[in-house]
């Protein structure tokens, strides 16, 4: 039809894709009809049938050929649905929630098949059927997990020993074990059929446990944590933990393993990763981007060839997993997590840029493409970035506790990491002549690091009575800021320990008022910092007088940076937005949307023509300031400047006056690069192009050419 069509329009937007595939990803259908954010998922033994548990309190079953509703919503009048879970002959589905019960459902009636199972005393959080059906396991906010007798209903057991409330429960696949998770940061194996306790817990996740899966032979069950992100794997032979530690977008709501133990696919944020389960290496084009909130269930389908997942945005979506779609999806080398921090080199040539994938990327500034591997050493999120002056050398700051120092030139570590720091290391910047780098850490200390012998200098230890969450020097006149987790800018002179001035105070009635970010002007006479009050402030730093407060933005204000010639300041935030302002005004003269997660990082390149901004989108955008500036005025003889404009909620591009322009499919928004943004680094990218006028709202019917409307010329 496309091909039939389009060449008998004009003026229509013509869409080119790099690194996704034909159809948008993987996604092959998107179930709407619940009311609430849908909790869980399940497949049939046979794979006809798709069962969705949601806060709206219903169980909705779906015919997965069709993409229908197979019969009316399981609803118990009990509140929200947390789990559930399909008996393998496919005649009972078993659910839990808000009210404590447990209940089994004939899916044949649509009815339930018993009286709800009541024992719990609190939420009941997971919920599993063995795998010859004879029971049901059920694991509670009560701190117990509790065994019932599928045939009539009655309480087999009570097991107890965790010490805080239960997310998940599993059963082992030849139905010997009972595993279960919790917040008390231990999984405990129980004897299925007795309820007993089998050895010591397992506590190597260390944090939260969310969610479990089993290996389809056996030999492994994952567990996925609440916030650093963690997936661990433990050998059920010998009950060690495997060397295997996968670091995924927390929290890690749901696990599956493939048939064949090949893949464990996990979900974290609003995306869903695959991994090598015995490397912990992510899989080449694995990401399954769509959903426009998190992601709290996976499910895969009996033949391995579909996964599901339902989410916060009340839809549940399936997904194609096959070689097929391996071949159609070739994404670029890109970050495969939020990118926190970017900074480019003083010739403007390359761009460096740190992510919570563990990893440093060097891009080459003129194409976009990457000039090395990833750079990885560091054991954490890397927080931030920094290139010397004479852009021989990187830096690196890390959730490790460590900052690393690496060649530009080979991407080779340079030296051993710098160890001082007691806490996450979250800010890193050099001085101008390139002889000092200082860093910041949660341990409420600045260090001040000598380039050439990897030492703190004798002066280097600077400290603050809270978390230290930025540094940077000044371009010229000697100075170092911090900015604190308390709403106070700190100023050093450089070379000392001294204060250069009483510390900046940035008074706010909000009780979050860190300051996130800070810039010095490039004359050093002000210094513009952003705070979690969502703010931006521009302070006279020989008076301490605040000059300005910049208030547009909709949420934490992450990073700010001055133009080089000092006429504009650039801020991003969590609200997803990049400002550019009038540093002698205050005003705002434009806002460059297209980051669809939060900005992290924006900084100036040398030559004041672009601002590069990074994000929890995991891309990389390079906006050309000229054209941001004039981007309204553009729009009345540019029809792409026109698309340019704006993008509401849902997904719909916007003119100036607020028309609708163009609607982009969920899988496309956070890769389309519109104007004023010149470049897209990212592991996909959408280019849209238009070769006429733009045919839009009322005149639409202008993009057919003279002669060829269907209705005054019949398409054959």
């Amino acid at each position: 039809m496309y091909r039939d069509f389009m060449r008998l329009c004009t003026g229509v937007v013509s869409v080119t894709t790099f690194g996704i595939d034909r159809h948008g990803s993987r996604l092959i259908a998107t179930l709407t009809g619940h009311e609430g954010q849908i909790s869980s998922v399940a497949y049939s033994s046979d794979g006809r049938l798709l069962a969705s548990g949601s806060n709206d309190g219903t169980v909705r079953i779906w015919d997965t050929r069709t993409g229908e509703e197979a019969m009316r919503p399981l609803r118990s009048n009990d509140g929200q649905v947390s789990g559930i879970a399909f008996s393998q002959d496919d005649q009972h589905i078993v659910s839990g929630g808000e009210g404590h019960a447990v209940y089994l459902w004939n899916v044949t009636t649509g009815s339930a098949a018993l009286p709800p199972l009541l024992g719990h005393v609190g939420w009941v959080r997971s919920v599993a059927i063995s795998p010859y059906g004879d029971l049901i396991a059920s694991a509670s906010d009560d701190k117990t997990v509790r065994l019932w007798s599928a045939e009539n209903g009655l309480e087999v057991s009570v097991m107890r020993g965790h010490t805080d409330r239960i997310h998940a429960v599993a059963f082992s696949p030849d139905g010997q074990l009972i595993a279960s998770g919790s917040y008390d940061k231990t999984i405990r194996i129980w004897k299925s059929h007795t309820g007993e306790n089998v050895g010591e817990p397992l506590t190597s996740l260390e944090d939260v446990v969310m969610c479990l899966c089993f290996s389809s032979d056996g030999k492994y069950l994952a567990a996925g944590s609440g916030f650093t992100g963690q997936i661990r794997l433990w050998n059920m032979g010998t009950r060690a933990p495997t060397s295997v530690v996968i670091h995924n977008h927390p929290p890690v709501a749901s696990l599956a393993f493939s048939s064949d133990v090949s893949e464990l696919f996990s979900a974290g944020l609003n995306r869903i990763r695959s991994w090598n389960p015995h490397t912990g290496r992510e899989l080449p084009g694995s990401s399954f981007v769509g959903h426009s909130g998190w992601i709290n269930s996976i499910a895969l389908s009996p033949n391995g060839l579909f996964i599901a997942s339902g989410g916060d945005d009340r839809t549940v979506r399936t997904w194609g997993t096959g070689s097929s779609a391996d071949q159609e999806v070739q994404p670029q080398l890109a970050h495969s997590s939020s990118v926190t921090s970017v900074a480019v080199s003083s010739t403007g040539t390359f761009i460096v840029s740190g992510s919570e994938d563990h990893s440093i990327c060097v891009w080459d500034a003129s194409t976009g493409e990457s000039k090395f591997l990833p750079l990885l050493k560091h054991s954490g999120h890397v927080l931030a970035v920094a290139i010397s002056p004479d852009g021989c050398l990187i830096a690196s700051a890390s959730e490790d506790h460590t900052v690393r120092l690496w060649d530009a030139q080979t991407a080779k570590p340079a030296g051993y990491p710098l160890r001082d720091h007691e806490d996450v290391v979250d800010t890193v910047a050099f001085s101008p002549d390139g002889r000092w780098l200082a860093s910041g850490s949660y341990d409420k200390t600045v260090r001040v690091w000598d380039v050439a012998t990897r030492q703190v200098a004798a002066f280097g230890l600077l400290q603050c009575e809270h978390a230290v969450l930025v540094v940077a020097f000044s371009p010229v006149g000697g100075l170092i800021a911090a900015g604190d987790d308390a709403g106070f800018v700190h100023l050093w002179l450089s070379g000392s320990n001294q204060q250069a001035r009483t510390p900046l105070e940035a008074n706010s009635k909000s009780q979050h008022n860190g300051i996130n970010t800070v810039c010095f002007s490039p004359d050093a006479r002000q210094i513009v910092s952003g705070a979690q009050d969502r703010t931006v402030r521009v302070w006279e730093i020989g008076t301490g007088h605040q000059v300005f407060q910049l208030d547009l933005h909709m949420d934490w204000v992450r990073t700010v940076a001055y133009s080089p010639n000092g006429m504009y300041i650039a801020s991003g935030s969590d609200d997803k937005v990049v400002f550019i302002w009038n540093a002698s005004t205050g005003a705002a003269v434009a806002k460059l949307f297209g980051h669809t997660e939060w900005v992290r990082s924006i900084v100036f390149t040398p030559d004041g023509r672009s601002i590069i901004s990074c994000g929890g989108d995991r891309t990389i955008r390079i906006w050309d300031v000229e054209t941001a500036l004039s981007l309204a005025s553009q729009a009345e003889r540019d029809p792409m400047a026109r698309l340019g404009s704006s993008i509401n909620a849902d997904g719909w591009l916007m003119g100036s006056s607020g028309e609708l322009l163009l609607w982009l499919p969920a899988d496309y928004r956070s890769y389309t690069q519109l104007p004023p943004c010149s470049m897209l680094i990212g592991p996909h990218r959408v280019a849209l192009s238009l070769n006429d006028v733009l045919n839009w709202g009322d005149q639409w019917t202008a993009c057919w050419r003279n002669g060829t409307h269907p209705i005054e010329r019949p398409f054959k």
